[in-house]
């Protein structure tokens, strides 16, 4: 006898998922309150309160340790090959979904296998081909592998969104005498904007967390991202035993995908809900 999901009382889902929101924000207000103890204080009690609200924490972190010189570089890495990713993916998934021509079919299966191929299988040959063009360690070529690497998703994502929009739209505008490129830049683009915003937010944060391409191909202090100033933060604040400063840098690291998730919350769902299944 097969198990399905489906024959899941509802009300047991209802409170499972009132369990997980309640342990998450739980363990994301200890984790504030936590980044603004004194180690000391961690030391006397993790669920007291602190005796007073200082940002000596945060301040020790963003300066002495460099974070805030990590969250300039992410921030510059992560926005542009976000935009890029955009950029490049639109037209291409509006060809594949919109458009048969030969071979359409093959390439979008192509993409939709870059998808399941585990970074980790392709960091020689990455590596290798980096260093021949003189990318290594650099703005560049982080730029570039985080496109390259977020394209096959993204394009996989928007087709799904192109599909949903009706083919009548198309058909007036040849009519009108538009060509596939005004169709696309004036028709497509902005009815798909829901698509493209939910794209964005996904692309934004996984980057902004991504955390192996930048270990192996950024050696450099100048050029590390905020993944890799958390991991060096850890390192040195757990050997020193700096509790309150390593709280403080994570919740530096994870505040500001929070903050531009829930800014664009509803339009990232309602996007995802238009293109569910037609992908």
């Amino acid at each position: 006898m097969k198990f399905k999901f489906s024959e899941i009382p509802k009300y047991l889902i209802n409170l499972f998922l009132i369990f997980w929101i309640g342990f998450s924000l739980f363990m994301f207000f200890w984790l504030i309150l936590s980044s603004f103890k004194t180690t000391r204080e961690i030391y006397m009690g993790v669920w007291t309160m602190p005796s007073n609200i200082s940002l000596d924490n945060y301040i020790r972190v963003l300066t002495d340790f460099g974070l805030l010189r990590f969250m300039v570089n992410s921030l510059f890495v992560v926005t542009i090959s976000t935009v890029l990713v955009l950029v490049l993916s639109a037209p291409i998934a509006y060809v594949l979904s919109r458009l048969k021509f030969f071979g359409s079919s093959f390439i979008s299966l192509g993409f939709i296998i870059g998808i399941g191929i585990p970074i980790q299988t392709i960091f020689i040959p990455l590596y290798l081909m980096m260093s021949g063009m003189s990318l290594t360690d650099s703005y560049l070529g982080l730029i570039w592998l985080y496109t390259v690497t977020s394209l096959p998703f993204t394009i996989y994502l928007l087709m799904g969104f192109f599909k949903t929009i009706p083919s009548t739209l198309e058909d007036a505008a040849r009519i009108d005498g538009a060509t596939a490129t005004q169709s696309f830049l004036k028709i497509m683009l902005p009815m798909a904007r829901s698509g493209l915003i939910s794209a964005g937010i996904f692309v934004f944060v996984m980057l902004w967390k991504e955390f192996l391409l930048a270990l192996v191909f950024i050696s450099t202090e100048n050029y590390k991202t905020i993944s890799l100033g958390l991991y060096s933060l850890i390192t040195k604040l757990t050997y020193t035993g700096d509790w309150g400063g390593l709280f403080a840098g994570v919740v530096l690291v994870i505040l500001p995908s929070i903050i531009f998730y829930s800014i664009l919350a509803r339009k990232f769902i309602a996007g995802l809900t238009v293109g569910i299944g037609k992908g």
